[in-house]
C-alpha cells in the first residue's frame, strides 16, 4: 500500500539535549516491514518533523502488528527508517 502523511504524528517531543522525538505512524494498511523501510517511504518525513536518530513506532491495532523504527536518513522532505538493532 501507500504512506498515508495523516497517520504520522509526533507524540514526544523532549525539551533540550540530545534526546530523539518520538512519533508514531498507525499503519491502517498493515503495510510489510519491507515496504516500510523502503528508501523515501515517509515522503513528507522531513516536513513532519522527522529528522536522524528519532523513532517512529508503527502500529495496526487491526492485526495487533507493532513495530519500533529508527530515521536512518533524510533526503529533501523525505526520511528512510530501519529497524534498530539493541545496544550490546
Amino acid at each position: 500500500m501507500a504512506y498515508v502523511p495523516d497517520n504520522l504524528a509526533m507524540v514526544i517531543n523532549p525539551v533540550g539535549g540530545a534526546m530523539p522525538r518520538v512519533f508514531m505512524y498507525f499503519n491502517s494498511a498493515a503495510d510489510s516491514d519491507a515496504t516500510i523501510v523502503g528508501a523515501s517511504w515517509f515522503s513528507d518525513g522531513v516536513t513532519k518533523g522527522l529528522r536522524v536518530g528519532d523513532l517512529v513506532d508503527a502500529i495496526n491495532t487491526g492485526t495487533a502488528k507493532y513495530k519500533r523504527y529508527q530515521v536512518a536518513s533524510v533526503s529533501g522532505a523525505a526520511a528512510t527508517v530501519a529497524a534498530p538493532t539493541a545496544i550490546t
